[in-house]
């Protein structure tokens, strides 16, 4: 009797194996398809509910350090405005056009932490740092530590420096 090269090679277990494997596979696609059709506040729902069972079991914010409940701030921080207000800076936001069309977004921190603050886009006299993100990334790696004397440009700033941070996305 003529034997099925791949076929005839396989054990009984490695039969179940593989029906296993691709229902498996075939389980999954279908779940793939029924999430691509859910409406996006579902999954939003969805989403939130597991971050709150995950975090069911973390600390509880009466056992929150201060630094924990820094970086919850900061995680739910909307932007990079909102990561320098957390620590006090200042900032300015800037759209600079490119010679080849595009438009990119600064930021700016001018001044020290609790300096007055100047009007946007007037020189300070300060030695200029420009900063910019590696790829796929953006101006707020920069800024999102909880320590701010381990963030680059908070030091900076405070070592008396205007700092731009560059922004490709």
């Amino acid at each position: 009797m003529a034997r099925v090269p791949l076929l005839g090679r396989l054990d009984l277990y490695e039969y179940f194996a593989l029906i296993f494997g691709f229902s498996f596979l075939a389980f999954e696609s279908l779940l793939h398809i029924i999430i691509l059709c859910l409406p996006m506040r579902v999954i939003d729902w969805f989403y939130c509910r597991s971050r709150d069972l995950f975090h069911l079991n973390n600390d509880t914010p009466e056992d929150m350090s201060e630094e924990h409940r820094l970086a919850l701030r900061i995680l739910k921080a909307r932007d990079f405005g909102d990561i320098c207000d957390i620590h006090g800076y200042t900032y300015e936001e800037h759209v600079v056009l490119t010679k080849d069309g595009y438009l990119l977004g600064l930021h700016r921190l001018p001044s020290r932490k609790g300096e007055k603050k100047r009007s946007p886009g007037t020189s300070t006299g300060k030695p200029i740092v420009y900063l910019h993100h590696g790829l796929l990334m953006n101006s707020e790696i920069w800024v999102c530590l909880t320590d701010p004397l381990r963030a680059l440009p908070f030091v900076l700033v405070e070592n008396g420096y205007d700092v731009w941070l560059g922004n490709n996305r």
